[in-house]
C-alpha cells in the first residue's frame, strides 16, 4: 500500500484568523522546506475542536480511519489547536499516530519526529493524565458533598428514593430492613456470594428490579460499613 502524506485544515468560523487558505498555504510551505511531498490537505470548516464535536467533524474522522488502515505517512497541521482543543482526544489520535508509523507535525509548535518533537508529545501525554486526575478528584469531592447532604449521586442508591422533581433523597424503610438483614448476615459469617443466593432464592430485587449480584451487595454494605455520611442513616 502506498502511504499519503495529508495536511488537516480547521477553523470555527469563516472570519476566524488563520483562515483556511492561510492555514492551507502554511502546510504547502512547510511540507516544500521539509521534503514531503504533500499529497492531499483535508478541511473541517466552521466547527469547533471541542471534544464534543468531534464526532460532527468528518475531516479528522477521515484523517483517523486513514491512520488506522496504515495510508497516511505524514501528518501536517498548523497548530495542535487546529488539530483540536481536548487534550485527551489529541493525545489518543497520536498514540494511533505513533503505533501506526504516521508522522505527526504542527508548523507552529516545531513538533516532528525529532527528539523535541517526540519530549513535546510525552509531555502532552503527561497533561492528559494529570486533567484525568483532576477530574477525577473533582468527581469524588462532588460525590462526597452529594452523599453528606442526602442528595442523588447516582441513578439508584438502595436503602433512598429520591424526592419526585428534586435531587433530595428519603429513607426508603423496607430497603433500610433489607440492609441491616444484609448486614446480620455477613456478620454471621455469610460470603457475599451466600448472601447474593439467600436475597434473590428469597425473590428479593435490587433497585432496578432485578436479582442482586456480588456487586450489589458489595456496594451497598462497603458504603454502610465504611463511610461516615448522614445518609447511611
Amino acid at each position: 500500500m502506498n502511504r499519503i502524506s495529508i495536511g488537516y485544515v480547521r477553523n470555527s468560523r469563516i472570519t476566524q484568523e488563520n483562515s483556511i487558505s492561510t492555514q492551507k498555504s502554511l502546510i504547502k510551505e512547510y511540507s516544500k522546506n521539509n521534503g514531503i511531498k504533500l499529497d492531499r490537505i483535508i478541511i473541517d470548516e466552521g466547527i469547533s475542536g471541542s471534544g464534543d464535536k468531534v464526532k460532527d467533524r468528518d475531516g479528522y474522522q477521515t484523517i483517523i480511519k486513514m491512520v488506522g488502515d496504515g495510508m497516511v505517512d505524514n501528518l501536517i497541521v498548523v497548530s495542535i489547536s487546529r488539530f483540536g482543543r481536548n487534550l485527551g482526544e489529541i493525545y489518543k489520535s497520536v498514540e494511533l499516530m505513533d503505533k501506526m508509523g504516521t508522522k505527526f507535525h504542527s508548523v507552529k509548535e516545531n513538533i516532528d519526529d525529532s527528539v523535541y518533537g517526540r519530549f513535546v508529545l510525552n509531555l502532552l501525554g503527561s497533561l492528559y493524565e494529570m486533567e484525568l486526575s483532576i477530574l477525577k478528584e473533582r468527581t469524588r469531592d462532588t460525590l462526597k458533598v452529594k452523599k453528606e447532604n442526602n442528595k442523588v449521586y447516582t441513578k439508584f442508591v438502595y436503602g433512598f428514593d429520591r424526592v419526585e422533581g428534586t435531587d433530595d433523597l428519603i429513607k426508603n424503610e423496607k430497603e433500610n430492613k433489607m440492609i441491616r438483614k444484609m448486614l446480620r448476615l455477613k456478620d454471621s459469617g455469610r460470603s457475599y456470594g451466600e448472601i447474593v443466593n439467600y436475597l434473590n432464592r428469597n425473590k428479593y430485587r435490587n433497585k432496578s428490579g432485578n436479582k442482586f449480584t456480588r456487586g450489589n451487595i458489595y456496594g451497598i454494605l462497603n458504603r454502610r460499613i465504611n463511610e461516615n455520611y448522614s445518609y447511611v442513616g
